[in-house]
């Protein structure tokens, strides 16, 4: 099981995209405790993902809950894993030091030089210049964390920008992720589309030259084309064994549906209620009616799982933003795969269809 820790509530930055309601809520050590109690029952290796808010703002809770989870390692030999999200405001040489130790995993939080457009103070100055020396302070320590953006309708323009100003900043694995609760038109989505064909020119002439490097848009369309059917099953199952943990104990299905009482199974005292659970992943794993007739449903990224409640009835939560993003990237990614494949590509090949390849990757960088 993966456990998604929501620490706190509360942020020190304010990002115009962000889905968590900001608020005083903090976790107490305790109520961490019992999630990790929790989060070995039925396995041997237990995933503790550190969210917020920002989780750094509660820095001595995630020294406690790890050493915590050491205790246990040192008894029991139950394997602990763990990550976290971060706008990087509060990162230093301290955390990072730690994070190196305890092979904490950190996704970075940055818009490139869309930054201060999205993610500003509270009193609403940039952050960028805030975050300029933290970048090679956390590749120093981390070489692949995660850089992770998000592709606003405000900053669509940037898109290719911002993958190229994390590439060049030296991360190796590039999360973009659209915000959805935008009001994005239909002339934002050709501009869209074309920013998406200059990220897709990047990836086939990076892989072409050997180059290593992830770029979420692209790689995750092409995962899903190789899977086929599978694709979807893994999905779920990775989202059945990630519950949310909110401050206040209580554990929902995802962190999207965080104090919406209709998607909660449980809390960190009581357990998980198995047959909620069930029921709630039961519906999520049917397919959204809307999208029985698409060409492109079994490799789509909303076509299962993506619920809402209305009046206490559970829907379908699969917006037309939702469907328009899907057909755009879709054969945007197929043409770059289809292009690295037909020129006889040894990285992109030997990294798609070589099942070793992560560990002899992971070997040649050591």
């Amino acid at each position: 099981m993966q456990l998604t820790l929501h620490v706190t509530n509360q942020c020190n930055i304010s990002c115009k995209y962000c889905f968590v309601e900001p608020g005083p809520e903090r976790m107490s050590l305790e109520t961490a405790k019992a999630a990790v109690r929790l989060g070995m029952k039925g396995t041997d290796t237990t995933g503790i993902l550190f969210y917020g808010g920002e989780p750094l703002l509660e820095r001595q809770l995630i020294y406690d809950t790890v050493a915590y989870t050491a205790d246990i390692k040192r008894e029991s030999r139950h394997n602990f894993f763990y990550k976290m999200t971060t706008n990087g405001v509060l990162l230093d040489e301290e955390f990072l030091i730690f994070s190196r130790k305890h092979n904490l995993t950190i996704g970075f939080s940055h818009d490139g030089p869309a930054q201060d457009d999205c993610r500003r103070t509270h009193d609403n100055k940039g952050t960028a210049d805030l975050l300029a020396e933290k970048i090679p302070l956390l590749l120093k320590y981390q070489p692949y964390a995660v850089g992770m953006s998000v592709l606003d309708n405000s900053t669509v323009r940037k898109a290719a920008k911002i993958a190229k100003f994390l590439y060049r900043s030296g991360f190796k694995y590039i999360a973009m992720n659209l915000n959805y609760a935008a009001p994005w038109t239909p002339e934002e989505f050709e501009i869209l589309r074309g920013e998406y064909e200059k990220i897709a020119d990047m990836y086939v002439r990076l892989t072409k030259s050997e180059q290593k490097v992830y770029l979420s848009p692209i790689d995750t369309k092409i995962l899903s084309h190789l899977k086929g059917e599978k694709y979807h099953i893994d999905r779920r199952q990775m989202a059945q064994n990630q519950p949310a943990i909110a401050p206040d104990g209580k554990i929902y299905i995802g962190s999207i549906h965080l104090n919406n009482p209709v998607f909660q199974i449980g809390d960190v005292i009581s357990g998980i209620d198995s047959e909620k659970q069930k029921f709630l992943f039961d519906r999520g794993g049917e397919l959204a009616p809307e999208c029985r007739e698409c060409a492109i449903s079994s490799r789509c990224n909303y076509a299962y799982g993506h619920m809402k409640s209305q009046n206490a009835n559970i829907t379908s939560d699969i917006s037309p933003i939702h469907c328009a993003h899907e057909r755009l990237i879709t054969p945007i990614a197929d043409r770059a795969a289809e292009k690295l494949f037909a020129d006889g590509s040894a990285m992109f090949i030997h990294r798609h269809y070589n099942e070793m390849y992560p560990v002899m990757s992971l070997m040649e960088d050591m």
